[in-house]
C-alpha cells in the first residue's frame, strides 16, 4: 500500500508511524494503537499524506482534544509565518528554555560586508551565530545553496570579529521547520555546523526540543484568530506559557479579544500543556 507525499513521491504506508506520532502528541497508548488500526483499515493505495494527517486529527479530536492540538504542532509553526521574523523570535525563546542567552542582533559588520544575523546566542562560554529558515511546507527542503551561503556568512563574520560591534562567533547553527537535503547535511556536517530541522538530527530533532519542555507556540491554539497573533508577538507573547501568565484583562487589551474568547483559549492552552487533564 503506497501513499502520495505532497511532492508527488510515493511512500509505503507505515501504520507504526501513525502510532508513534500519536504517542508523541501524548495520546493514550491504547488510543494511539486504535487510531493506527483504524487508519490502516481506511487507507487506500494512492491516498495523499495530507488526507491521512487530517483523518488522524479528526480521530484524535474526538477522544483526546489536547493530543489533537499537540499533534498539530507542524501546522502551528507554519502559522508563525509567512515572514520569518516571528519564527526567529520563537526559536530564540525555545533556546532560552535550555539555558541559552539569546538576542536578535542589529546588522553586524563582517570583514567584507554587513550581515543580518537572525539570532546571536551564547552558552557555556561559546557564542553562536544562528540562521533560521521558515518554510511553508516540509517538502521545501533547505538545499546545499542555503547551507553554503550560511557558512560563507559565518566565515565573513569570524574574519570581521572586532570590527565595530561584531562579536567573535565560535560556531554556526542552521535551524528550520522543514528538512535538509542530503547534500546539505553532508556539507554542513563536514564544516561542523549545527543543523536542526523537523527530522534532523534523528536522536533530537526540533520537535523533541519543543515537546520535551512543552514549548508550544501560541499559534497551536485553534481558537486564536489569525489577526490576534501579531499583536501577541509584538508583546513578546510567543509561547503558550506566556499566554497563561497573563490575566484575562491583559490578554484582552493586547489582542482585542473578548473575555469569552480568552476563556476558550485558556482552556485550550491547558489541554495542551497539562495532558493528564485531557479527557
Amino acid at each position: 500500500m503506497y501513499i502520495i507525499k505532497s511532492t508527488g513521491e510515493r511512500q509505503e504506508f507505515d501504520g507504526e508511524k501513525i502510532k508513534r506520532t500519536c504517542l508523541k502528541a501524548k495520546a493514550d497508548p491504547e488510543l494511539a494503537e486504535r487510531i493506527a488500526k483504524d487508519i490502516a483499515a481506511e487507507v487506500k493505495d494512492g491516498m495523499k499524506t495530507a488526507d491521512l494527517y487530517r483523518r488522524v486529527m479528526e480521530l484524535l479530536a474526538k477522544e483526546s482534544p489536547g493530543a489533537a492540538l499537540r499533534y498539530d504542532l507542524r501546522n502551528a509553526i507554519f502559522r508563525l509565518g509567512p515572514a520569518g521574523f516571528e519564527f526567529e523570535k520563537y526559536i530564540a525563546r525555545v533556546l532560552q528554555a535550555y539555558g541559552f542567552k539569546t538576542e536578535l542582533p542589529p546588522i553586524l559588520q563582517g570583514a567584507c560586508t554587513t550581515h543580518e544575523v537572525d539570532i546571536s546566542a551564547a552558552k557555556d562560554g561559546r557564542k553562536m551565530m544562528m540562521e533560521c529558515k521558515l518554510r511553508q511546507s516540509q517538502e521545501i527542503f533547505i538545499t546545499i545553496k542555503d547551507t553554503m551561503s550560511t557558512w560563507a556568512r559565518f566565515l565573513d563574520l569570524v574574519e570581521g570579529a572586532g570590527i565595530g560591534t561584531c562579536p567573535h562567533f565560535d560556531e554556526v547553527w542552521l535551524v528550520t521547520n522543514s528538512r535538509f537535503s542530503h547534500d546539505s547535511i553532508q556539507y554542513g556536517h563536514c564544516k561542523n555546523m549545527v543543523m536542526l530541522s523537523w527530522d534532523h538530527p534523528k536522536e533530537r530533532p526540533l520537535p523533541a526540543w519543543i515537546e520535551q519542555k512543552g514549548l508550544y507556540p501560541v499559534t497551536v491554539l485553534k481558537s486564536l484568530p489569525p489577526p490576534a497573533f501579531p499583536r501577541l508577538a509584538a508583546e513578546n507573547i510567543i509561547l503558550l506559557k506566556d499566554f497563561l501568565d497573563l490575566d484575562v484583562i491583559e490578554v484582552s487589551k493586547k489582542t482585542g479579544l473578548s473575555a469569552s474568547q480568552i476563556d476558550k483559549l485558556i482552556a485550550e492552552a491547558k489541554l495542551i500543556l497539562y495532558p493528564t487533564s485531557s479527557p
